[in-house]
């Protein structure tokens, strides 16, 4: 993975839905409010996690996990590795050893994202146990052409403020638009995609849970029992 030494500018003119979006991944993606702290260690133990996850079988090429939603078909999520080798190698780690199997998807936004894979199934949950991974994106200088063009069925990790503070949670992006690209091109660690057959199944999954939403703005469903639950993610090859 290329170091560009050049982050890239971005317009100074943003739109509202780009604040809330952005608040609501960097914000509280992994957790409630973030403090200097937390920022501070997430970075410190970041290298030293990925630097192992990325020298694993995983940690190159491309790969296939298969994600199932109780109530739904499976879901084929394709991992490039060459992109995004951490995020990929963490991502594969996490599911053979049955890490996601049982917590929830429990963040719908329409035509944003479908988020989830935290323990404790909330925005203000996380697993303390789980290093964080460096964040592969070109904002915080890693070249990833998967994290520069964000469109409908991106799969990327979410993350605290702190670039490097990723560890479980992922989301599904909803729509090809603007306001998607906007709020997370060059921002956050695509390493898959899901083709227009397994986005039939996540679109399916969105509408049913979208009435359970409080508010759509933040996304969340609050009662677990309403929530989508995750049956099993399966690394293919």
């Amino acid at each position: 993975m290329t170091f560009s030494k050049v982050p890239r500018v971005f317009p100074v003119s943003i739109c509202v839905l780009f604040i809330c979006c952005l608040m609501m991944f960097a914000g509280c993606s992994q957790g409630g409010s973030v403090g200097s702290a937390s920022s501070n260690s997430g970075s410190s133990a970041s290298s030293e996690a990925s630097k192992a996850v990325a020298e694993g079988p995983y940690a190159s090429g491309v790969h296939h996990a298969e994600l199932t939603v109780e109530g739904y078909g499976p879901i084929t999520i394709e991992l490039n590795a060459d992109e995004a080798p951490a995020s990929v190698a963490n991502f594969c780690e996490l599911a053979q050893s049955g890490y996601y199997d049982g917590l929830t998807f429990y963040r719908f936004v329409d035509k944003f994202c479908m988020q989830g894979g935290t323990k404790g199934n909330s925005s203000s949950s996380q697993d303390e146990s789980l290093n964080s991974i460096v964040g592969e994106f070109s904002r915080n200088g890693y070249e990833n052409d998967l994290a520069d063009d964000f469109k409908k069925g991106t799969v990327a990790m979410a993350r605290r403020s702190d670039p490097d503070s990723a560890k479980s949670t992922f989301f599904v992006t909803l729509d090809t638009s603007e306001d998607v690209s906007m709020s997370l091109n060059g921002q956050y660690a695509a390493f898959g995609t899901i083709d227009e057959q397994g986005m039939a199944i996540v679109d399916k999954i969105v509408a049913d849970h979208l009435p359970s939403v409080a508010n759509p703005q933040s996304g969340e469903i609050v009662d677990e029992a309403k929530q989508a639950k995750i049956v099993s993610i399966k690394v293919v090859d």
